[in-house]
Formats: C-alpha cells, sequence, structure tokens
C-alpha cells in the first residue's frame, strides 16, 4: 500500500538494522552494544539482539573488548555468490543430511516437507521445501517468516520453544501477536504454555493458525554442539490431521531425530525404511531456495 503522499512504507526492523550498519561504518573502531542503543534510540537489548545478529551473518565481527565494527569483506565474500555454510554457526556443515531429510519426509507421508532455520536473530528462513508437482503448499509461506507470524506457524514454534535468544529477540520487536485466521493463538500466555510443551514433547503444531483449512507440524533437528536452530516439519490439509494426526507426528519425530544423529556423526546418511518412489514421481524442490541458499545435494 502506498501512502497518499507518495514513496513507500519500509519495514521499521530493515530500517534500524541499515541505520546500524552505517553508524559502524562511521566508527571503524567499532561500537559497544550501549554506544550503539544511544546512537539509534533503542534499548540495550535490542542493540544486543541486531549486533548477534550483524556478527552471525558475517557483516559484523565483534573485537575481545565487546565493541563491534564492520566486517573487512562482505559475508559471502564476492557480490553474486553465497557461502556454502552450515546453518548453525561453530558447527560442522551438515552436507546433504538436511535435504535428504526434508526429502525423507515428504516419501513418508506424501505431504509438503519443510526445513527452516533462523538466519538472523529475528528472521526464520525457508531453506528448502520439497513434494510433488501439484501438491498443495503451505498458503502464505513464503522464503521468510516474518517475526510477527512466528507464534503460528509449527516451524517457527519449533524455534521459539528451542532458542532463547530468538525468543527474547521476537519479543523485542514488541508488538501483540497477531490473530492470522479465527484459530491463531494471540493470548501470550497460553502461547507461552504451548511452547513448553514443544521442549518437553519434541514437536509442534498448528492447527489452522497460519491459514485457514491448513496445519503443520515440525520437531527440532539438533546439531552436534546441541543448538537447535533448525525445524524440519510438513504442512497438510486441517482434515488430514485430523485422520492421522498420530502417523504425522511420529514421523516427523522420527526423521528430524535421525537428522540429528546423522549430523552428529553417530549414524551413516544411508536412508533406511523409506518407501519407495512411485512410478514416474519427481520430488520437487523450490528452485529459488535453490539459488538462494546454494543447495547442491542431489533431487530424489
Amino acid at each position: 500500500m502506498v501512502p497518499a503522499g507518495g514513496g513507500s512504507r519500509s519495514l521499521k526492523t530493515a530500517a534500524t538494522v541499515l541505520r546500524a550498519l552505517r553508524l559502524l561504518g562511521d566508527h571503524p573502531d567499532g561500537l559497544s552494544a550501549s554506544d550503539l542503543a544511544e546512537e539509534l534510540g533503542k534499548s540495550a537489548a535490542t542493540a544486543r539482539y541486531m549486533i548477534n545478529t550483524l556478527c552471525e551473518a558475517g557483516y559484523a565481527e565483534r573485537e575481545g573488548s565487546g565493541r563491534c565494527r564492520l566486517s573487512d569483506a562482505p559475508p559471502w565474500g564476492h557480490w553474486g555468490t553465497v557461502p556454502a555454510a552450515s546453518p548453525v554457526p561453530g558447527d560442522p556443515d551438515p552436507g546433504a543430511v538436511l535435504a535428504e531429510a526434508t526429502t525423507e519426509l515428504y516419501r513418508r507421508t506424501r505431504q509438503r516437507s519443510y526445513l527452516v532455520r533462523r538466519t538472523g536473530t529475528v528472521v526464520a528462513t525457508v531453506t528448502d521445501s520439497r513434494g510433488h508437482q501439484g501438491l498443495a503448499k503451505h498458503p502464505g509461506l513464503g522464503t521468510h517468516v516474518p517475526p510477527i507470524h512466528a507464534h503460528a506457524l509449527a516451524m517457527t514454534k519449533v524455534l521459539l520453544a528451542t532458542s532463547a535468544e530468538y525468543r527474547e529477540a521476537v519479543d523485542e520487536e514488541g508488538d501483540a501477536l497477531t490473530a492470522l485466521t479465527p484459530a491463531t493463538v494471540t493470548d501470550l500466555s497460553t502461547l507461552q504454555a504451548e511452547l513448553e510443551d514443544v521442549r518437553r514433547d519434541g514437536v509442534a503444531l498448528d492447527r489452522e493458525e497460519f491459514a485457514g483449512g491448513f496445519a503443520s507440524i515440525a520437531a527440532p533437528v539438533v546439531s552436534p554442539s546441541g543448538a537447535a536452530t533448525v525445524a524440519l516439519g510438513l504442512s497438510c490439509s486441517a482434515r488430514r490431521l485430523a485422520l492421522d494426526e498420530d502417523e504425522l507426528v511420529e514421523a516427523v519425530r522420527a526423521v528430524a531425530a535421525r537428522a540429528s544423529a546423522q549430523w552428529a556423526g553417530e549414524i551413516g546418511a544411508r536412508q533406511v525404511g523409506m518407501p519407495p518412489a512411485r512410478p514416474n514421481e519427481t520430488v520437487e524442490r523450490d528452485a529459488p531456495l535453490d539459488r538462494e541458499f546454494g543447495f547442491t545435494g542431489p533431487r530424489r
């Protein structure tokens, strides 16, 4: 929507991050979190989350003194290329494990499967999606899940439940819980209780909370260091969830647990017990995700 006076609306958080980058560029010796907070007119907590995000993404570096300064080069090294890095900073790259897990979940359930990770403090990104041609995608789910929608989708509920940093950063945005559908949980205490259940049970669900008529189920894929910042999940019709919830939940749990073990090197990457492909079946991966995140794993 364009305001009557012309121009376009900007994303508040993005504008603040861009301003932070400019401030860091103006201070080559770096800024502390309190310095940045004062310059931006934000809380110290917000400044810390912003610095964490910039450092995680490779745009900035934190010195021993705690001050933050811009990196000497873009995080991708050269314009137009994408780094082949682990989705969890500090952990070994999982190779094809996560891509294979997304395919395996589709093959076991015949429902569209997704891999979602936290690419910054307040950004969750769909880095893989698998399903056959004609299989419905979760309505409204693009390549990024904004923080104001994180409470309504199973994959981001997993991230909220397992990452205190992500949960605190989303809370720091200060917006009320948005009702995307009549079923969306908008009461904070109810959501907090649900996240406790996710931490205990290792699985999250949304029942028509993100999009009417659709549901999603997700579980964490835990990296070798124990940082659960990757969520593996599927979407299905609300009717399918009502009919086969136990079966679908068990499949999501099992594939996520196996992927965690493979990532840690506890078992080999060879798939076992997976239903064979149907005749002439082609598992599709979203082409834009291939290009954006540099996936090189085999299509199955």
